[in-house]
């Protein structure tokens, strides 16, 4: 008989194993097809399949394998990484190919991750497999390609016990600026993480998560498949392919299951709120039994909930119901979380918060209007400090620091990463700019994604924002970004948007549009506004917008000619 192990000395594999001897027949998640049909899999039924890879893998007896995921949706997806974990190696979800992707530029990046994270076993299925260069997987050397068709549906292994310190899982930033970083985290932070954040939501067993979000990231991975794996809570999940391609299969799916809890990226409720036609919405499409709505896109916009509210306002959507966080894959995921109830704004001095980096309170028409993340979590501490380090007093803007008990081990097989990212007070500087106002955080953008124009900081996401509420442009598909000008000695705004329609001969007419709203909003004239063909604009792995890769494409097709 093994002795029974505290609640301190848990690994996610032996809360699995508790969970299949306590519940086997209960409902782990439903898997929802594109027709908006579903297939019920109970814990017993994942767990058998969970030990059939496990036992395909072997145990870690002599040393811990690295075991890469790359599923479409379905039960293998989630399998599949969790007999990584009962065999005590180290899974990692990686992304699949996506339809909307360029095939040159996954190929590009799964190689490149693929080489520092070089997984031992590498599960596919015969729609990966058959969408992959070969090359890719060639040049792996060492790597044994795991069909998936091949598992059986049950196995028997017995559970590899690891230190609770240890590295438990990797899991992959979002890769909208660069290569995407493994991120070593452990099965204590893991754990700990998970039932911090669900005591801040109150989330119970009879709770029920609705969600499209892929699992390769950690809004989707964390919240919508590990922590209601762990905490017994059901999940019904959706393809996000098939939610691209019909977006109100969320709403649907929310209705059908009697759903509480979703999370979504900020582009998600402005997207919701433009593509779903009226026409589309089921009869007696009821919303009303969410308890939250957790949006964790940073910055989150006051505009997108106020447009989703106008449109879903009658099914049942309130603002009570809106909630924020900042989250990150280095902190497991949470870092703050606000509470159902509790949505606040605040509305700051447009001119004073440009030109000095300060929030200052200011309800006129003209001022900023920024949404609280709330509060850090228990066991996490999070500061604001300048160029210096120096830590910034309430309401004064810099980049956002981060420590504590979920704080990542490492970048995985990257040092040089790491102790870049990490100061010797264990601080992780995050690379996000912010400020805290009462103890809650506001998030305003990304470091490195700031523009300098004539001294004065501009944030892309805040000009993104205001193009994409002109008639014309499609929501959500706005980039804009800074271009260094020797001549004049500070940079030049670009702003790339496609259109609601590929009309070509609106282009003038809506770059026109673009040109002058920006400069009235903003008091701020961009050098360049191209309307580039819809589907133009390159997103990353996880829906984000890449303005690194955009920047590059825009120098490549347009910088040397004249608007």
């Amino acid at each position: 008989m093994k002795p029974q192990m505290t609640q301190d000395n848990k690994t996610l594999g032996t809360i699995l194993l508790d969970r299949l001897a306590a519940e086997p027949e209960a409902e782990a998640c439903r898997l929802v097809s594109e027709d908006g049909s579903f297939e019920s899999v109970s814990v017993g039924r994942l767990m058998r399949k969970a030990m059939a890879y496990a036992e395909h893998f072997g145990v870690a007896s002599e040393r811990r394998k690295i075991i890469g995921v790359s599923l479409y949706h379905g039960l293998d997806l989630h399998a599949a990484f969790i007999g990584g974990l009962l065999s005590g190696h180290i899974p990692t979800m990686l992304a699949p190919p996506s339809p909307r992707m360029e095939p040159g530029k996954y190929t590009d990046s799964l190689v490149q991750m693929l080489g520092h994270i070089r997984p031992d076993h590498l599960v596919l299925d015969a729609g990966v497999f058959g969408k992959l260069d070969k090359l890719a997987l060639h040049s792996v050397s060492g790597s044994d390609i795991v069909d998936s068709t091949t598992i059986p549906e049950s196995g028997n292994i017995a559970h590899f016990a690891t230190d609770p310190d240890a590295v438990a899982l990797i899991q992959h930033s979002s890769g909208t600026t660069g290569l995407q970083k493994g991120i070593s985290l452990s099965h204590r932070a893991v754990l700990d993480h998970n039932s911090i954040y669900s005591k801040r939501l109150s989330i119970q067993r009879k709770d029920i998560i609705v969600s499209w979000l892929p699992l390769y990231h950690d809004m989707g991975f964390i919240a919508c498949f590990l922590l209601p794996l762990l905490e017994g809570v059901l999940f019904v999940e959706i393809s996000p392919f098939d939610w691209v391609r019909k977006p109100v299969l969320l709403l649907e799916q929310i209705h059908k299951h009697k759903g509480t809890l979703c999370w979504l990226p900020n582009f998600a409720y402005a997207f919701l709120a433009e593509s779903v036609r009226p026409r589309q919405i089921p009869e007696g499409l009821d919303l009303s039994g969410i308890r939250a709505w957790i949006n964790c896109s940073e910055p989150v916009y006051h505009s997108s909930h106020v447009a989703f509210l106008e449109r879903f306002g009658r099914y049942g959507v309130n603002q009570p119901q809106f909630t924020a966080s900042y989250a990150m894959a280095e902190n497991v995921f949470a870092v703050t979380q606000s509470l159902p109830g509790e949505y606040r704004t605040l509305s700051v001095n447009r001119e004073t918060f440009t030109d000095t980096h300060r929030a200052e309170p200011d309800d006129s028409p003209s001022s900023f209007t920024f949404v609280s993340n709330g509060p850090p979590l228990e066991h996490t501490e999070l500061t604001v400090a300048d160029e210096a380090g120096r830590f910034l007093r309430n309401g004064r803007v810099g980049e956002l620091l981060v420590r504590g008990a979920h704080r990542f081990a490492e970048y995985f097989g990257r040092d040089d990463l790491t102790r870049a990212a990490l100061d010797g007070n264990g601080w992780y500087h995050t690379g996000d700019l912010g400020f805290l106002f009462d103890g809650e955080l506001f998030v305003t953008g990304r470091k490195k994604d700031l523009i300098i124009i004539q001294g004065r900081n501009f944030y892309p996401a805040d000009i993104e924002e205001v193009v994409g509420r002109i008639d014309g442009i499609a929501a959500g598909r706005v980039v804009a970004f800074g271009l260094a000008d020797e001549a004049s000695g500070t940079e030049r705004l670009i702003i790339l948007a496609e259109p609601e329609n590929d009309a070509v001969a609106e282009e003038r007419r809506l770059a026109l549009k673009v040109r002058n709203h920006v400069a009235q909003e903003l008091d701020c004239t961009p050098s360049d506004v191209r309307i580039v063909p819809c589907r133009w604009l390159i997103k990353s792995t996880s829906g984000k917008l890449a303005r690194t890769d955009n920047r590059r494409k825009y120098v490549e097709h347009f910088a040397s000619s004249k608007q």
